[in-house]
């Protein structure tokens, strides 16, 4: 059957229902993917939260939900009260689980009392192993990815290295302060070294380009009255000419 998954997937549905054909307490309703799907018969998707439907946990014996009961209630003592009223509220999931230490208050000033488990990830006695760790390999204490050594020593100082570069160069934007002319007041100007790097043009900047206005657009109008005047100066002596 492994060619036809979807009758492995009812298969494994009427597995976790105990009866083949069940009765309407057992039937799962039908939910927004369920009416999207309109090709074949009815069929129920199945997704993450099945586990908690009332038909899937009518037997204690076989109930997902009961299976992790113990769980559940650590986390709900390790949540604040006020993260489980709102998730209750709001029909939100839980947030906030852990949040707060053992033995700490919270905005309430509760005291939250839970033991903490192991890292699961991490801690080498943690129950069946650490995760994300290999016994034949070190591991730095500030490895958290598991990259394990020399990786993450290597990694670690090329990355500072590189961050230690580029906070010792000045950006495109660096100005440094100079003495004004005949003891004027400092003039900003552009580094030397990012002078020709911040032109669009490839062109360098000059120290003092941005500080000293140019009087270009007065001379460009004044050119051009001057060009319009003399042209109808030329115009008007044929006109006396001929008179």
């Amino acid at each position: 059957m492994s060619h036809r998954p979807l009758d492995m997937l009812k298969a494994d549905a009427r597995a976790a229902d105990r009866r083949p054909r069940r009765p309407r307490k057992r039937i799962s309703e039908t939910d927004a993917i369920d009416a999207l799907d309109t090709i074949g018969g009815a069929y129920h998707h199945g997704g993450p939260f099945d586990a908690t439907l009332a038909s899937r946990n009518l037997d204690a014996k076989y109930s997902p939900v009961a299976a992790v009961r113990a769980s559940n209630l650590e986390a709900l003592r390790a949540t604040p009260r006020e993260n489980i009223a709102d998730s209750l509220r709001h029909h939100v999931p839980l947030q906030g689980t852990a949040s707060i230490p053992p033995g700490a208050r919270d905005m309430s000033g509760n005291v939250m009392r839970y033991a903490e488990g192991a890292d699961l990830m991490r801690e080498p006695d943690a129950a069946g192993g650490a995760y994300k760790r290999w016994p034949h390999i070190p591991y730095h204490p500030d490895d958290l990815k598991g990259k394990g050594e020399p990786s993450f020593t290597v990694e670690r100082d090329l990355k500072a290295r590189k961050h230690g570069a580029r906070l010792s160069e000045p950006g495109p934007n660096a100005y440094e302060m100079q003495p004004g002319v005949n003891g004027g007041e400092p003039v900003r100007q552009r580094s030397a070294s990012n002078a020709a790097e911040a032109s669009s043009t490839g062109a360098a900047y000059n120290g003092s380009y941005g500080l000293q206005r140019s009087h270009s657009t007065g001379k460009k109008i004044s050119e051009g009255l001057r060009r319009r005047w003399g042209s109808l100066r030329r115009k008007k002596v044929p006109a006396e000419e001929a008179t």
